[in-house]
């Protein structure tokens, strides 16, 4: 299932990216950058707590 979903999100992608007009790989990237915020941010911010406070070698 997760498969399929991944498929079809790589495939919306594609699609996307192909019927823009102006297809730049910058913009592109922006526009799904935003988009995916909420998904990728939370998820970077705990590695990064985890890493930098929890498992912080003590001097």
């Amino acid at each position: 299932m997760l498969l399929i979903a991944l498929g079809i999100f790589i495939f919306y992608l594609l699609v996307d990216f192909l019927v823009v007009k102006e297809a730049n790989i910058n913009k592109f990237g922006e526009k799904w950058i935003k988009k995916t915020l909420w998904l990728w941010l939370p998820i970077y911010g705990a590695w990064r707590l985890t890493r930098e406070v929890i498992f912080k070698k003590r001097i």
